[in-house]
């Protein structure tokens, strides 16, 4: 089934949890840039990635919950991407934190590995609260601690195309066979 662009527009609205206060503000304008450090320590500009197909999610490591179902579903995704040879220079992953005082470079590198999360086309960020933080407001990402470490947030896969406009956003676990006819249909 073809996923249109107005329906990863509803898709982004559903994404919302009840207590949050808008829909995403992103949708249908360019990105917001920002850079952040990766799993291997390096520094990431989301703008670098301009040309390729972007995938930009928001997790955190101590989540036992929907982050991660949502990463072994785009694990799925990113195997069918390595087989039609896509991975890396055609479409990446960018998961942003929602815990930048918990969620180190070496942290977000092991939950990496523990999704076979190849790092030639999967960034996995984090930074200081403060730029972090930036990078929720300008997404409307909205994140409330439930205590003991865990936490409630939006879990929005936002789908940025080349040019970096954000076209719309799947909510939590997003349909791998979804999610690769959408890619598709934008290559």
């Amino acid at each position: 089934m073809r996923v249109t662009i107005a329906t990863l527009l509803i898709l982004g609205a559903l994404a919302v949890p009840s207590w949050a206060d808008a829909p995403f503000p992103v949708i249908g304008k360019t990105a917001p840039d920002f850079t952040l450090t990766s799993q291997q320590g390096q520094p990431v500009r989301l703008r670098q990635f301009r040309g390729r197909l972007v995938l930009l999610n928001f997790i955190y490591t101590n989540c036992v919950d929907v982050c991660p179902i949502t990463t072994a579903s785009l694990q799925r995704v990113q195997q069918e991407l390595i087989a039609r040879r896509k991975w890396g220079s055609d479409v990446v992953f960018v998961s942003v934190t929602t815990d930048p005082a918990r969620d180190t470079p070496a942290l977000l590198r092991r939950y990496a590995q523990r999704y076979r999360a190849d790092p030639k086309g999967w960034y996995f960020l984090t930074g200081t609260p403060a730029n972090v933080r930036k990078v929720h407001a300008a997404y409307g990402i909205a994140v409330r601690p439930r205590g003991k470490g865990l936490q409630e947030h939006h879990l929005p896969t936002f789908v940025i195309d080349r040019a970096g406009t954000v076209l719309g956003a799947y909510g939590a676990n997003p349909n791998p066979r979804d999610v690769l006819s959408d890619l598709e249909h934008l290559q």
